[in-house]
Formats: structure tokens, C-alpha cells, sequence
């Protein structure tokens, strides 16, 4: 660097990639003030903040931080949150909601970070985001809107985006597919012959019209943990439709709510 070396040459990764990724406090400090840019990506638009998430090093965490970095700068589509948070480095946590980060930033598949924290098994992780503001997405209720939903559209939607999951005729079984006759009004994780996560199994309550909304609208921000891949349904009058055919998977559906 006394000679001139462009200390923001990128060769693969830059000098303050490979010290962050390696946990050397020392170095990663001596290279910014010597004018590293911290948030520099690399390929797959890592950046230095990435690397020292992914390596759980949370002194190197706040060190970029304190001089400047992006706390949700996206790195392969995903927050340094996302990382921290899958990683299980609390500490890291701590420092990144500190300076800023959003706790309920979702990922290009809808995942919020305490949702990868849940499915890795991170309890402590979990319970810091979810009192530091990570929780349901904010959406209007539905109810109004399922007198004129469109049942058939709800099938059609079903069809091409549940289907392949889920089954909708009585008494039909099929290893790993849960069955959706009845669904309205049941009570979740009740049926016997699934295997359903343990977040599912821990919710309580009934899949009404208001749950079944919330949960359709990004099952992974809804419901942290659930084993359900599906991204959601960000269109109020998709998900009105599609909970409008869910109720006709009945004998005897239940009634529309009252507004």
C-alpha cells in the first residue's frame, strides 16, 4: 500500500473481502482507514459485510458498520441480515438491527431473516428478531372481499400454484401432500396423516378466512419456519379468489363472514 498497491482491486475479491472472510479484525481495520470502500461487491455481489456475516465474526460485523457499510446491501439476494441470521451469529444480529437493518427485509423467495433463523435452529436469533420488530406482513382483511370473489379464478390459481402440493378431494391421501377438503374453518395441523412443521404444529387457532389470508400472503413471513416453499400471493383479489374456492372444498362450506 506505501507503494502505491489499489487497495480496491479486485482480483476475485478485494484485500477487505479476504479479511473479512478470514476474521482478521486487524487487517480489515488497517485496510479501511487506508480507504477501503467497505461496500464493495464482488461477484455474486458479496460484499465485505457478507463475508464477515457468513464467517460469524462479529468484530469485523461492527467494524464495517461503524465505518459506514450498508446494513441491507443485497448479496445474493439476500440481507446481511438473512446471512447472520441463518448463521446463528447473534451477535452479528445485534450489531446489524443496531445500525439499522430491517428485520422483516424478505429475500427473492419471500423469506424474512427470522424465518432462516427458525429453520436452522436458532432459538435465540428468533427471539431477538421477534422482539426487535420482525412479524406478520401488515395487509388488509378479506373478508369484504369474498362475497364477489371469483371461485373459479381461485381454482384456476389453485391449480397452477398448489396443485402439485396440495390435494382438494375427500378422503384422498398421498404421502406428503396435505389434503385441502375441509380446510376453511379446520383446525391447523389436524390431519393426522401429515407431517407437518413444528411451527405449523406450535401456531394454534383455526385456518379461518382472516388466518388462511395472512397465510397465503407469504407463508414464510406469516408463519417463520413452516416447510412451505410457496412465496406468497402479494394481489388482495388473487388471494381473495383462491380462499373463495378453498371454501367450496366442502360438503358444506362454511358461511361468508358478515360485514
Amino acid at each position: 500500500m506505501d507503494k502505491g498497491a489499489a487497495i480496491n482491486e479486485i482480483d476475485g475479491v478485494t484485500a477487505l473481502y479476504i479479511a473479512c472472510e478470514n476474521g482478521n479484525a486487524e487487517l480489515a481495520k488497517l485496510l479501511i482507514n487506508r480507504g477501503a470502500d467497505v461496500d464493495l461487491p464482488v461477484s455474486w455481489q458479496r460484499t465485505p459485510l457478507y463475508a464477515a456475516n457468513k464467517g460469524g465474526h462479529a468484530d469485523i460485523v461492527k467494524l464495517l458498520l461503524d465505518s459506514g457499510a450498508n446494513p441491507n446491501q443485497l448479496a445474493k439476494s439476500q440481507t446481511p441480515l438473512h446471512v447472520a441470521a441463518e448463521n446463528g451469529c447473534l451477535q452479528c444480529v445485534i450489531h446489524l438491527v443496531d445500525a439499522g437493518a430491517d428485520v422483516n427485509a424478505l429475500t427473492s423467495n419471500g423469506s424474512p431473516p427470522i424465518h432462516l433463523a427458525k429453520l436452522s435452529g436458532h432459538a435465540d436469533v428468533v427471539a431477538y428478531l421477534h422482539s426487535h420488530g420482525a412479524g406478520r406482513p401488515s395487509i388488509d382483511p378479506i373478508s369484504s372481499r369474498l362475497a364477489s370473489a371469483n371461485a373459479g379464478s381461485g381454482k384456476e390459481l389453485f391449480d397452477r400454484t398448489c396443485g402439485a402440493c396440495h390435494l382438494s378431494a375427500p378422503g384422498v391421501q398421498v404421502p406428503g401432500r396435505a389434503n385441502l377438503w375441509g380446510i376453511v374453518g379446520r383446525r391447523k395441523a389436524s390431519e393426522s396423516d401429515v407431517q407437518y412443521s413444528s411451527s405449523l404444529k406450535d401456531a394454534g387457532g383455526d385456518w379461518t378466512f382472516e388466518e388462511l389470508n395472512f397465510f397465503i400472503s407469504n407463508p414464510a413471513l406469516t408463519l417463520p419456519g413452516t416447510d412451505m416453499t410457496f412465496p406468497g400471493l402479494h394481489d388482495e383479489e388473487q388471494r381473495a379468489d383462491l380462499i373463495a374456492y378453498l371454501r367450496t372444498l366442502s360438503d358444506t362450506p362454511l358461511p361468508l363472514p358478515d360485514n
